[in-house]
């Protein structure tokens, strides 16, 4: 090996050392909101463009929170109706960023986690134009079912109904299960 090559490596290796963690357990897609993690007041603001709010939980390391990424937002319908009916915001379950919940709480993304109780990846909670939860997901959705949960979350089916019982209306995919997560431990 000719002598300024190791000198290279190490240096290499010692600059990727010094990066900064990225913010969120996956690569999230591009069209995710950046946030000052106020939720407060990202629910004033989606409202204010009439939209809601969809705040992603995941974790390195989740299979399912992959799979949400790389198969329900690769598909250009369910990115459409995400996109025109909600502002989404992505959080680590093991996260240390200070977040405001709704309730005006300030915690860092893991007490938030714990508070309100998650104990699956992914989780999504749909916020409504006055910050009040109308959906929770605990774990994986496969498409057609997650598809159907956006459009209960946007206030377009199941008028009447509340999420489980809504959920409970619509078919199993085949050969998908109807929700998969990973335990938090």
């Amino acid at each position: 090996m000719r002598p300024w090559l190791g000198a290279v490596l190490l240096a290499m290796s010692l600059g990727a050392r010094a990066q900064a963690p990225h913010p969120h357990a996956i690569d999230i897609p591009p069209w995710f909101a950046v946030s000052f993690l106020e939720l407060p007041e990202d629910v004033k603001d989606a409202a204010r463009d009439g939209k809601r709010v969809m705040v992603y939980f995941g974790q390195d390391g989740c299979s399912w929170c992959r799979r949400l990424m790389e198969v329900n937002f690769a598909q250009r319908d369910i990115v459409e109706k995400t996109r025109k009916h909600f502002v989404a915001i992505a959080l680590d379950i093991q996260g240390d960023r200070e977040v405001q919940w709704v309730d005006g709480r300030r915690m860092r993304e893991k007490e938030l986690t714990r508070a309100l109780g998650i104990r699956y990846t992914p989780t999504l909670f749909f916020l409504d134009e006055k910050g009040a939860i109308v959906a929770r997901v605990d774990g994986y959705l496969p498409p057609k079912r997650f598809s159907a949960a956006l459009d209960f979350a946007a206030g377009l089916a199941g008028k009447g109904q509340d999420f489980d019982a809504f959920m409970k209306s619509v078919p199993a995919e085949l050969g998908s299960p109807a929700r998969s997560a990973t335990r938090i431990e």
